[in-house]
Formats: structure tokens, sequence, C-alpha cells
């Protein structure tokens, strides 16, 4: 399987091998419609985010605050902001979900957010003349299966505690998602919703 690999991207060191294992086998898992350079872009995130200590720059501004920065930019102040804005919704959504659950922050809110940033990347990048446009186009078009790549390497990457067990259940039954439910089924778990009496 051959792969071109985006300039501009971090790709040291076993941390990223570690990470586009875990990426590439989520992909095969699911049977994503995820390209290589999807996967190798996914990967150098998860990488990146890894060497920080924070939960995806939760002090940062908002990604509100960031959409705005980004709109009123000029160009190239514009592309890093519209990316940050579209990672950061991406890793939000598929690797701290519980920091959405506990802010009380729409996880469709942040699809939006986030497919709207690549999107609007594609765009920039396709008239400035940019290598990037199709990946972020594809980032765009497939962000739900790329959500749900980041989940599967989270949950397998992490250790589960009888805490963890749980919020797995509680964001099944928010969700629905296979993915989870197979976890879970994985788990000595079956996943099935109570039905009430009215």
């Amino acid at each position: 399987m051959s792969r071109t690999e985006p300039a501009g991207l971090i790709a040291e060191g076993n941390l990223f091998d570690f990470f586009h294992e875990h990426v590439g086998n989520a992909v095969l898992h699911q049977r994503a419609p995820v390209s290589d350079n999807a996967v190798y872009y996914l990967a150098s995130l998860l990488a990146e985010q890894a060497r920080r200590e924070d939960e995806a720059d939760a002090e940062g501004p908002t990604l509100v605050e960031l959409r705005h920065r980004a709109v009123m930019a000029p160009l190239p102040e514009a592309i890093p902001l519209w990316r940050k804005l579209g990672d950061r919704s991406l890793l939000l959504t598929g690797f701290f979900h519980e920091h959405l659950e506990r802010r009380r922050i729409s996880r469709d809110y942040c699809v939006r957010m986030g497919e709207s940033a690549y999107r609007s990347l594609e765009r920039l990048l396709d008239t400035g003349g940019g290598g990037f446009a199709e990946i972020f186009a594809e980032l765009a078009e497939r962000y739900p299966a790329c959500v749900e790549v980041i989940a599967e390497v989270r949950d397998e990457t992490r250790e589960r505690s009888d805490t963890d067990i749980v919020r797995l259940y509680e964001e099944w039954l928010a969700s629905g998602s296979p993915r989870v439910a197979e976890r879970l089924r994985q788990l000595g778990l079956v996943p099935s919703r109570v039905v009430g009496n009215g």
C-alpha cells in the first residue's frame, strides 16, 4: 500500500507509527471509505495531540471564537485557523467526547463546525494553489467516518475501568453507534435499550 506523505505533517518516531497502525486497523475494521492520505493525516493529528497534555486545547478559544477569527482573518492567517477549528472539532468529537458531555456541547454542533472548517479549507487551498485541498475535501465529506475511526483508536488504546465501561454504555445509549455496540460486545456486554411502559 503506497502513500504520499503530505508536507508539514508530523511523522517522527514511534508515536506516529503507533497511531498510523491503529488508524489503519480501524479503517479496515470499519471498512471506512478513507484514503491512505486521510489515514496519514488522522495518524499525524493523533500523534500531535498525544504530545500535548491538554484535552484538544481545552483552555484555548472556543470553537465559535476560532470560527469568528478564521472568518475575519486575511488568507494567510485564516488557513491555520480553519485547520485548527477542523482538527479540534474532530478530536473533541472522536477522542474527547467526555469533554463535550461535561461542557454540555452538542456532538452535532461539533460535527457541523468540523465539516464546515474543512470545507472552507478546501475552498481556500483550491483557489490558493495548495496541495492539501483534496485531503480537506475528503475530511469534510467523510467527517462522520473519520470520527468513528478516531473513536475506535481511542477505544483500542485505552485501558477500561468499570467507570469507562459505564461511560461507553452511556455513549451507546446516546449515539446508537454500531462501533460502540460492538466494543461493548467485545467487553462481554450485550447493549439493549429499556423500553418504558408509556
